[in-house]
């Protein structure tokens, strides 16, 4: 008699197998594996992993937290080697910056962690990371706020703000999406209203690499893979917002602002990368 049948008559595993004891409980299709054989199929690999994102979701805040940084050193050790560039550009950490960067993969953010820890920056992501039970998980690691995607979030730009002025990085990816076509898309105007309002001096990165170690999946976020691979990410130089010229229209400055700071991302990056920004 299998384990689960010796429980007592009152448990609800009892005269059941092991995965339809409880398949039913948390929402997953224990069909997708192959117990008996000792095989296990792609699908059951993406059921594995969601039934582990379902059992770690009902732990304690601090030890998800605790899987999650787990899970990331795992992936820095042993599938993505990060290499940074131009470190004589990384201002003192008594200075507040923003840090602005390309996006190509969900794997960006914590990338960008692995490197700017000592910063304590706090990320900017979309709405929809915080639901993915995958990236949601992930984002327990680090400080982040929350924006919503394709509006203006008001709440969320004032806190940005907030924080910066009282000292804190912010890491924020102007694109406001990744790229699903592995090269710069046009970026968003928030990068611009944070910067005028806090102030402070914007630091572009550069990065190449992310869309090979976890590729974007359209169909399923949470079941996008890990390859092993190396992640570059290049640091340029500082710099504040440009002054507007008297012959220059409010509209004409913003645009012609936008493209240089997006611009200051595209130049660190190889031609293949740089998309409208070429």
């Amino acid at each position: 008699m299998p384990w689960w049948n010796s429980c007592g008559k009152r448990c609800p595993w009892r005269g059941k197998s092991f995965p339809q004891s409880i398949s039913g409980s948390i929402g997953i299709d224990f069909k997708t594996f192959s117990f008996y054989n000792g095989t296990i199929t792609e699908k059951g690999v993406r059921t594995l992993r969601k039934l582990i994102l379902k059992l770690v979701a009902k732990t304690p805040e601090g030890f998800q937290k605790f899987v999650a940084q787990k899970g990331l050193n795992y992936i820095f050790n042993h599938y993505a080697h990060v290499t940074l560039e131009g470190k004589e550009n990384l201002p003192s950490k008594e200075e507040t910056v923003i840090f602005i960067c390309n996006h190509l993969s969900n794997i960006d953010g914590p990338a960008l962690n692995h490197v700017l820890g000592d910063y304590a920056p706090t990320f900017v992501a979309g709405m929809k990371l915080t639901n993915d039970p995958f990236t949601g998980l992930f984002k327990k690691v680090f400080k982040h706020i929350n924006i919503k995607p394709n509006s203006p979030d008001k709440a969320a730009m004032k806190e940005i703000i907030t924080l910066l002025k009282t000292g804190n990085n912010v890491v924020i990816f102007p694109e406001g999406t990744r790229s699903r076509v592995g090269s710069m898309i046009e970026g968003k105007r928030g990068i611009l209203l944070m910067a005028k309002l806090a102030k402070v001096r914007i630091v572009p990165l550069a990065m190449t690499g992310t869309e090979k170690v976890l590729p974007i999946d359209q169909n399923n976020m949470t079941g996008e893979k890990l390859h092993q691979g190396n992640i570059l990410v290049k640091v340029g130089q500082p710099f504040h917002l440009p002054e507007k010229r008297e012959d220059q229209s409010k509209e004409q400055y913003d645009q012609d602002t936008m493209d240089y700071i997006m611009r200051s991302i595209a130049a660190m990056l190889p031609e293949k990368y740089r998309g409208v920004y070429a």
